[in-house]
């Protein structure tokens, strides 16, 4: 299956049935693809440092459930992996939630646990992460607004409806305003024509 400039959002043999809302972007699959290398990466580094981790562990909880804690933070991480690739494999935007709030609940967590034991490095790096992942919850939210607008039917909403004149929310009208105004201040630049 090709993805390129040209791939419609639900088109090709695993389009969404029909009556379904078409939520899939297909820059879906840059977020789906950078949660699962990023879910896989801290897998292989717990494996690879687990003394490592588990001082850092101990020093939030003490040694006595470190252990367990650390099997069970890298338990959950594995199901948020195995969400992310149910995501992407399937199409379906919504499950690509679930691993993205589930990192930004463990770094919010940490953050929490910095402040208390007064580890001002570790708050400002699991600050840093947990506002990655927020913009990357906010941009997948977006395209999902913008994958729908395309597959809207055109005109206005029903009188008393809660959405817009696009048929969408008015928090999905923000998070595609948003993502146009990113998308014009990084796309190509056109620069004037040099006549010698």
């Amino acid at each position: 299956m090709t993805v390129g400039a040209g791939a419609q959002p639900g088109s090709g043999p695993s389009a969404a049935p029909a009556g379904a809302a078409r939520t899939w972007h297909r820059f879906h699959y840059a977020v789906g693809v950078f949660v699962i290398a990023y879910g896989v990466a801290a897998l292989a580094s717990a494996a690879a440092l687990w003394g490592d981790r588990l001082d850092e562990v101990e020093g939030y909880f003490g040694s006595g459930p470190a252990t367990g804690i650390l099997v069970l933070a890298k338990a959950v991480e594995a199901l948020l992996v195995l969400g992310a690739v149910a995501g992407v494999v399937k199409r379906r935007d919504l499950l690509l939630v679930p691993p993205v709030a589930g990192w930004m609940a463990g770094f919010a967590m940490f953050a929490v646990l910095d402040v208390f034991t007064g580890r001002w490095g570790g708050l400002v790096e699991h600050l840093a992460y947990l506002a990655a992942f927020v913009v990357l919850l906010f941009l997948s939210y977006g395209l999902s607004a913008k994958a729908q607008l395309a597959g809207a039917p055109k005109g206005p909403a029903p009188d008393g409806s809660p959405r817009g004149p696009n048929g969408l929310t008015w928090t999905q009208e923000f998070a595609l305003q948003a993502i146009n105004r990113a998308a014009a201040l990084t796309g190509p630049r056109t620069r004037p024509d040099k006549r010698d």
